[in-house]
């Protein structure tokens, strides 16, 4: 009867310990999947801003493209700061070395986002639907919701 009662116990305590397991694989990974869709999108701003910044002196008149071209510039510059902070990111959280690191990566990677969402609503010919589809849900919306669901994380586990 003792040998029961303690695989009862055992049993018990497994399930409780797989209860609490699963919330925090839950959190890491769709955490991970929202900043590979933050990273994928940045890619894609990185690529086509660099493609416009090849093209933009033979698709406009020099006026024109002087006043794209600072735009240009900076959808390059923050596309990259936000695929690179989101690989970053993604690998810090999928090896659990730092969620700190992690954390701040994401942070970074979601302060990118916004910034593209900014010029995005500031440069010539600006549409607000097409900043609100393009940049901000699938750059800053999927970041900031990586980045909250890996400090929810952290925290879970500064709590066990």
């Amino acid at each position: 009867m003792g040998d029961y009662l303690s695989i009862m116990d055992l049993s018990q305590n497994h399930r409780q310990n797989d209860k609490n397991l699963n919330p925090r694989i839950g959190y890491r990974y769709v955490a991970v999947f929202m900043l590979i869709a933050a990273t994928a999108g940045s890619l894609i701003i990185f690529i086509l801003s660099i493609a416009a910044l090849e093209g933009v002196y033979g698709w406009y008149p020099q006026l024109v493209a002087q006043q794209w071209f600072i735009y240009d510039e900076l959808l390059t510059v923050f596309s990259f700061i936000g695929l690179t902070s989101g690989i970053s990111a993604i690998a810090l959280m999928l090896s659990e070395k730092s969620y700190e690191g992690a954390i701040g990566s994401a942070a970074i990677c979601t302060f990118s986002g916004a910034s593209l969402f900014a010029i995005s609503l500031i440069q010539p010919l600006a549409v607000l639907w097409q900043s609100l589809l393009y940049y901000l849900l699938p750059l800053f919306g999927a970041a900031l919701t990586g980045t909250l669901l890996a400090y929810v994380q952290k925290s879970n586990e500064d709590l066990s």
